[in-house]
């Protein structure tokens, strides 16, 4: 029992970070293009730190996947 709630905390802690700097990113970096689908749905495309992401946003959650391209 203690070992499953060791991985639940691991897990929850895991998805808690990753959504925060995937927040951090979109807050922090300049948006390129934005394309929405819906009032609560759009796909973003984030400079930050000369990288540029591709980031989902879907209401509150986000996902953001670094591409292989660096802006100059």
């Amino acid at each position: 029992m203690l070992r499953f709630l060791i991985v639940l905390l691991n897990v929850y802690s895991s998805v808690i970070f990753n959504v925060s700097s995937d927040m951090n990113i979109i807050e922090n970096g300049k948006i390129l293009k934005s394309k929405p689908y819906s009032t609560n749905e759009a796909t973003l495309v984030v400079s930050k730190s000369k990288k540029i992401y591709i980031c989902s946003v879907l209401n509150d959650l986000t996902k953001c996947i670094l591409t292989n391209e660096k802006l100059n």
